[in-house]
């Protein structure tokens, strides 16, 4: 192997968070002492973290108002409806449509809540 070779070939090594013998930095798990994480463990700024903590909020606003939006309607199709059999079919109608409004609802609260944070 040339000299070019083997020091290009040294330059892809890492020294292992745990071990600290060298692994290759795109490594799945160090082959000497099996660590999942040899480049060390992921450290995320507070920029990233806030980011973060606001897109799980965000998915937790889109799943209750949602959720809130196709319970509504399938509780005020079970009322209206003739009863038996229609009123689930009302129930199941007016849930779907509580959902299709409440996702774009969610959608914009969370959106103009993101513009005054």
């Amino acid at each position: 192997m040339s000299q070019a070779r083997r020091q290009a070939r040294q330059q892809e090594l890492i020294g292992c968070h745990d071990c600290g013998n060298g692994v290759s930095f795109s490594a799945v798990a160090c082959p000497h002492c099996g660590s999942t994480e040899p480049a060390g463990p992921v450290v995320q700024s507070r920029r990233e973290l806030r980011r973060l903590r606001i897109e799980a909020t965000n998915d937790r606003r889109l799943i209750v108002v949602t959720a809130l939006c196709t319970g509504l309607g399938a509780a005020y199709g079970a009322v209206m409806g003739a009863g038996g059999a229609a009123s689930w079919w009302a129930a199941l109608g007016y849930g779907f449509v509580g959902a299709v409004i409440g996702v774009p609802a969610a959608f914009v609260i969370n959106i103009s809540r993101s513009l005054f944070d």
